[in-house]
């Protein structure tokens, strides 16, 4: 990392006259006393980590050029002492400053009696341009400060003909091999977007966002930790001037241009922060029903009904009431800092992957953010929005269902970014109209969104299928010209103990779910009772659509209805698939996959042991994701892990003799009515074991200790069809890559040995055949699920039931056949696996008694799986 080199002085010769230089420098040695008290004063002023990363991307030997929007002598001292106190490369030279006040007594005189000479000789003030003295400092790696904007300066520069200081910048750099990078900074008091009405205060004191001298004395005397330092992307001045489009034009025009490019760079750096400017309610309405489509729409509406246009605009101004955000920055803050210690006293910690934030918050800068989590619980949006504007980004505006705009939480929701719609649109044309003209305003002013795709929270854990509806209406919006880009950003979330379990094993077994009122919410101070260990909050690759469009040669305004569906299709597996990879597997997680895959009732910490170490290898050799704990060594996380099944009495210890009378290995009782909550928790990372449970499932089929990978294609295709409702396929590789890459992690971990003399033809030992009996019983829950649902659907007519009747129906049978031995996993009887297997047997023709002649070779493919596991 560069650091700022001391300029050669004189003063340590006493034969040599010190330099007067000017009082645009301030040296890195200005008292004792006073750096004391710059020290003290900025102490608290954060800094954002990623300028370290960027400093160190710089060219060797770069000459520095912060560079700031407003001419502020209280920003240069702060980037002088802050970035001092840090290590990195601190501002010396303030280019068209007189910083008299922070100058050594001696070198003040010096300047003085320098600039007395210069009168009386040259009848002229000193100039620190004319005389060379910022080209040397530059030239030599001085760290330097350039304000953009002043009044005075503008006017000297462009009506007076004075000398710019970038285009002095610029004649520099034509002139030397050492490349000069400007670097954008911003001095943020406040996360609050700009207000379109100021308040009193801010009449008189500035507004939080450019506060006047007092306002910003009080900030930083009473809330320091309020104000930070953030930066943009360098600009390297060599490159620059490179630029094709920039060869044969003057300084001047250039000067100009950069200008421009770096103000706006702060602008939009300063919005992706804060967020747009917050309209008032009554604004929004006013917007969203005068824009051209919908008024039009609500003209041929009032024909067609036969009312007034004035009832329509009732109608609609209903609609945008019933579904409008309060945006309220306030109170996010607050909320924000409630927050704080709230999640100190249920989680032990909240983890996300700052890297990937940090280039987010980049990639914000070209358009809105659609964050698309995973949705697991209640809490998922508070933890998002308090992570992103934890991490200096403005928080979405957030798809909520209808039933949490109960009284009185849904107005304080509102007031936190949420906007709410209704379960279905069918049979309300008027209202899905009024809805996507409110998605189109929201993005039009710029604002991001968080859209949970998959429609409600899994109650089986695993991600569910994606519905494509509010994506759908998204990309409309987009299409029809509402922003100049559109980002998407799979989040996947999840928790070592999920808050909501005891609801969701309620309603997986048939139970009623309970409506959200304001009763529900007071009883959720029975949180605070119980820790819920770690929260995991992973970012995945951000999705520009902009690009996605260019990769297939596409434009947003040239698609068919039907290649806009399509598009959406695609994207909507390909974000799902995205959630899916960036999914953590936890210790609960791996545990709770050791101890039901097999179906024992009883697992030896043997077995056990030999099951996580094969999990483990396998896992490594594929980069999955790994929770801290594992990543550190898995032994301590999954005793803690067996330490917490234990201590929830989700299983039992088990001691036992042996016929000789000594003891035997300790073992683990899977304790039968926690077996659900088990399953939970081993479908939260069980993404990561699908592969190797269909790979394994298919050599199991071939019954020889001896076949070759192709022969595995088919067999897992077909396995992959059978389960495409339970988990999302991946849109990048065919079913024959991953088969060969999972062959290959069995080979490394000596599960499968390659044949001496045939090739492509592999060998199975009596150990691999252990291990690919495990992996293959992480899908035996689904195969009796739908053997269940078989059951039903050869007993019953079709349309004999509705669909809750139907779902009742099978939990009957499922629980008769668990009794009779028919089956033999209390997690198969799942109200969530029983859904998806209505979908995947519709899909092919199945819905009741009249089609035996489907359901009879169904039921033997399902069976002869399942036997392949209990062999």
């Amino acid at each position: 990392m560069k650091t700022n080199t001391p300029v050669a002085s004189s003063a340590s010769d006493p034969t040599v006259k010190p330099e007067a230089g000017f009082t645009c420098f301030v040296p890195d040695k200005i008292g004792m006393a006073t750096l004391f008290f710059l020290r003290r004063l900025f102490a608290g002023i954060r800094i954002n980590p990623e300028l370290k990363s960027t400093l160190a991307d710089l060219p060797d030997r770069a000459t520095i050029v912060y560079v700031s929007k407003n001419k502020s002598y209280f920003e240069f001292l702060c980037y002088y002492t802050r970035y001092m106190q840090e290590g990195l490369p601190f501002p010396q030279l303030c280019f068209d400053c007189a910083i008299r006040m922070w100058q050594p007594v001696d070198r003040l005189a010096r300047v003085f009696i320098a600039q007395i000479q210069s009168i009386m000789r040259r009848f002229r003030f000193r100039n620190p341009y004319r005389s060379g003295y910022i080209r040397k400092k530059i030239e030599s790696g001085t760290t330097a400060f350039l304000p953009l904007i002043e009044k005075r300066d503008f006017y000297r520069s462009f009506i007076k003909s004075k000398t710019d200081p970038i285009r002095h910048l610029i004649e520099i750099q034509r002139s030397v091999d050492r490349p000069i990078c400007l670097i954008p900074q911003l001095l943020l008091f406040s996360k609050k977007p700009v207000a379109t009405w100021p308040t009193l205060v801010d009449i008189f004191f500035g507004s939080p966002q450019k506060p006047g001298k007092w306002r910003r004395l009080a900030t930083l005397f009473n809330k320091p930790g309020d104000i930070f330092i953030e930066i943009g992307d360098p600009v390297n001045l060599k490159n620059f001037l490179a630029l094709p489009q920039h060869q044969h034009r003057s300084d001047a025009y250039l000067s100009m241009k950069l200008r421009r490019d770096l103000l706006k760079q702060i602008n939009i750096t300063r919005k992706s922060i804060t967020g747009p400017t917050v309209k008032t309610p009554e604004e929004i309405r006013q917007d969203i029903l005068t824009s051209e489509q919908l008024r039009q729409f609500m003209v041929t509406y009032a024909k067609r009904r036969d009312i007034t246009i004035y009832d329509a605009h009732r109608e609609a101004m209903d609609y945008v009431d019933e579904i409008a955000a309060n945006y309220s920055p306030s109170f996010i803050n607050l909320v924000h800092r409630l927050l704080t210690p709230f999640w100190g006293m249920v989680f032990e910690s909240v983890t996300f992957n700052q890297e990937m934030l940090t280039r987010i918050k980049r990639v914000a800068r070209k358009g809105p953010v659609v964050f698309v989590p995973a949705h697991k619980s209640h809490m998922d949006s508070l933890l998002l929005l308090y992570t992103l504007y934890d991490n200096h980004m403005p928080c979405p505006h957030t798809f909520a269902g209808i039933n949490l705009a109960f009284w009185p939480m849904g107005s304080l929701f509102r007031r936190g970014g949420a906007f709410f719609v209704r379960r279905s649109f069918k049979g309300a044309v008027f209202y899905a109209k009024v809805f996507s003209a409110y998605i189109f305003q929201l993005l039009k002013e710029g604002f991001n969104i968080a859209v949970y795709i998959e429609g409600t929270r899994s109650r089986s854990g695993k991600l569910l299928q994606p519905q494509l509806g509010m994506l759908n209406i998204l990309l409309h919006a987009f299409f029809e010209k509402a922003c100049p880009n559109l980002i998407f950003v799979p989040v996947f979330i999840s928790y070592d103990r999920i808050p909501d379990e005891k609801s969701y094993l309620h309603e997986i077994s048939g139970g009623k779910k309970s409506p959200e009122n304001f009763r529900q919410m007071l009883k959720a101070k029975a949180l605070l009772k119980n820790r819920y260990g770690s929260v995991h909050i992973n970012f995945g690759e951000p999705l520009d659509m902009n690009g996605a469009l260019s990769d297939q040669g596409l434009s947003a305004g040239a698609l068919t209805a039907k290649e806009q569906n399509r598009l959406c299709r695609e994207i909507g597996t390909q974000l799902m698939h995205c959630i899916d990879s960036q999914s953590v597997l936890t210790p609960q997680s791996l545990i709770a996959g050791a101890l039901l895959s097999g179906g024992k009732e009883i697992v030896t910490r043997k077995e056990l042991m030999f099951r996580i170490d094969a999990c483990m290898r396998l896992l490594v050799a594929q980069d999955a994701q790994l929770a801290d704990s594992l990543a550190q060594g898995h032994q301590a996380a999954v005793e803690g892990a067996i330490k917490h099944y234990r201590g929830r009495k989700f299983i039992q210890a088990v001691d036992s003799q042996s016929k000789k009378g000594q003891a035997q290995l300790d073992a683990w009782r899977i304790v039968e009515h926690r077996r659900n909550a088990l399953d939970y928790y081993k479908n939260i990372s069980i993404y990561h074991f699908i592969p190797m449970a269909l790979t394994a499932m298919a050599v199991l089929e071939k019954d020889a200790f001896q076949f070759s990978a192709a022969d595995l294609h088919n067999t897992y295709q077909h396995l992959r069809d059978l389960l495409s409702e339970e988990f999302n396929p991946d849109p990048v590789h065919p079913p024959a890559f991953i088969v060969r890459k999972t062959v290959k992690a069995f080979i490394d971990d000596a599960i499968i040995v390659p044949h001496p003399m045939m090739p492509d033809t592999y060998n199975l030992s009596s150990e691999g055949f252990r291990k690919l009996v495990f992996f293959a019983g992480y899908i035996e829950p689904f195969l009796e699920s739908y053997r269940t649902a078989l059951v039903y659907f050869s007993k019953n007519r079709r349309n004999h039931h509705d669909r809750s009747k139907i779902l009742k129906k099978m939990l009957n049978i499922g629980n008769r056949m668990l009794r009779q031995r028919e089956i033999r996993l209390k997690e198969s009887i799942s109200k969530a696996y029983y859904d998806n297997a209505i979908n995947f047997f519709a899909k092919h023709g199945i819905r009741g008694s009249e089609d035996e002649e489907k359901i009879r070779p169904w039921n033997d493919t399902l069976q002869r799986y399942q036997n392949l596991i209990m062999r």
